[in-house]
């Protein structure tokens, strides 16, 4: 591949990710902002204990993910600005955990949440791994494990349940709590190592451990919440991840160990 097409790609990657950092940033600020008092019951002054929790964990969440954000977006944007390339081999690490730090906070719902807008953050992220598979492809690398990496990362994303207030009864409400933001502590950290192997691979981590764990924690959530809500969207994203890697997940995590051996 030629040098100017391998910048562009990196370019491409760089403001994939530049980009989910600054939209989700600006929209979880402007939650913690206005869902002190907006949102009904889930505003921060309903005297709803789940909406403290929730808030908590956002504003820790925008607080360690900016930190940890800082340092690579400096370094992607001096690239930018340069005319370099972006080392995602040995930056892809410390990336991954801003990103998942960042990411804690989209996974609570509060008082005022443009669902939309958070979609467009994680949208441009989707889209610098798409252009992470095209790059790996077109220079040689793994095309079965790196396209199927870029499905399995944007489906196994979708399972992570955003959590969200319930109204049953004692003591299934304190255990449904306990779900989702177990699953959330677990999934979303879960989903950045995937992340960081990928950026530096160009295939990401086909263990069993990961299906597992969503298909408990993300499944245990969903049927909690069924008395109440059906929850058809992390369900049928959960189905298609384990689908998925049942079909072709497993095949590719054999792939991998046998090309260690």
């Amino acid at each position: 591949m030629s040098q100017n097409k391998s910048l562009l790609f990196n370019r491409l990657e760089v403001i994939g990710f530049l980009l989910y950092f600054v939209i989700l940033f600006c929209e979880r600020l402007l939650a913690l902002i206005f869902s002190v008092k907006s949102g009904g019951d889930y505003a921060l002054l309903s005297g709803n204990g789940f909406n403290y929790a929730a808030y908590a964990v956002t504003a820790a969440s925008l607080v360690a993910g900016t930190a940890l954000a800082v340092k690579p977006c400096v370094k992607m944007i001096r690239c930018l600005k340069r005319g370099e390339a972006f080392s995602f081999e040995t930056e892809s690490t410390f990336l991954s955990v801003a990103v998942f730090a960042m990411l804690f906070g989209g996974m609570m719902h509060t008082g005022f949440t443009l669902a939309g807008v958070q979609f467009a953050a994680y949208g441009f992220l989707i889209a610098a791994f798409i252009v992470r598979t095209v790059e790996t492809c077109k220079e040689g690398g793994d095309k079965f494990l790196s396209v199927l990496s870029v499905v399995y990362l944007t489906l196994f994303s979708m399972t992570v349940p955003v959590c969200y207030i319930s109204f049953m009864a004692l003591p299934l409400r304190a255990v449904f709590f306990a779900a989702e933001f177990s699953a959330v502590a677990v999934l979303v950290p879960s989903f950045g190592c995937m992340l960081g192997y990928f950026m530096k691979k160009g295939e990401t981590l086909f263990s069993p451990v990961f299906p597992i764990l969503t298909l408990v924690l993300s499944g245990l959530t969903v049927g909690l919440q069924w008395q109440e809500k059906i929850n058809y969207f992390v369900l049928i994203f959960l189905a298609l991840t384990v689908v998925l890697y049942l079909a072709l997940g497993i095949v590719a995590w054999r792939r991998q160990k046998n090309q260690r051996a």
